[in-house]
């Protein structure tokens, strides 16, 4: 539900960067606010970010396991992603800022000709857009790199395979001695045996 709901809302955003704009965005913003609850209209998916972000929050405030494995590095996308997200809404919902000022703003900037936009921005526009630029510094050097992660972890190309075959890179030092499950337990088997560890042959 995160991830469906922020790729949504990146794709919504799209509509400040072009002119004029594609036609898919303004497809996928219609499809957001299809309920057409409220003026201006709810889209769903600003409802499905918000409420998947204090699940996992949540999830890390009370689950007792998360938690004792949670660090400072696991908190703080979480409420970084918090803050876009509520300045987000507070923008759009409550402070009802000037789309229009927005995306002269933001076109000009994409351009390369910066250019004041013709009506003053609200405070919260530039709390929204400081807290976005610090997510975009941040994420290259944070766990959200699993991103990237997913289209190169080996469990997508090798066979959960490892005690019946020996996967080999072909890439690997031929000088390095192999290692096989079969002889780590030939090595530790009676040590493993008096830990109490399951072994594959008990002698």
């Amino acid at each position: 539900m995160f991830h469906y709901a922020l790729l949504v809302i990146l794709i919504r955003h799209l509509r400040f960067f072009f002119e004029p704009v594609p036609w898919c965005v303004r497809a996928v913003g219609f499809c957001d606010s299809l309920f057409e609850v409220g003026l201006p209209v709810l889209y769903v998916s600003d409802v499905l970010f918000l409420a998947a972000l204090l699940y996992l929050l949540g999830r890390r405030l009370f689950d007792g396991r998360i938690m004792y494995i949670s660090l400072a590095q696991d908190y703080f996308p979480l409420f970084l992603l918090l803050g876009i997200a509520g300045s987000g809404l507070w923008m759009r919902y409550l402070d009802k800022v000037d789309a229009v000022a927005v995306k002269e703003l933001v076109m000009g900037l994409v351009t390369f000709h910066p250019a004041l936009p013709s009506h003053p921005l609200a405070p919260s526009f530039f709390v929204h857009l400081t807290l976005v630029c610090v997510l975009g510094l941040y994420f290259p050097f944070s766990k959200l790199m699993h991103l990237a992660g997913v289209f190169l972890s080996p469990t997508r190309v090798v066979p959960n395979m490892s005690r019946r075959a020996r996967w080999v890179n072909p890439w690997n030092d031929p000088s390095i001695t192999p290692h096989p499950y079969a002889a780590y337990e030939d090595e530790f088997r009676e040590k493993m045996l008096e830990a109490g560890l399951p072994v594959e042959k008990k002698a």
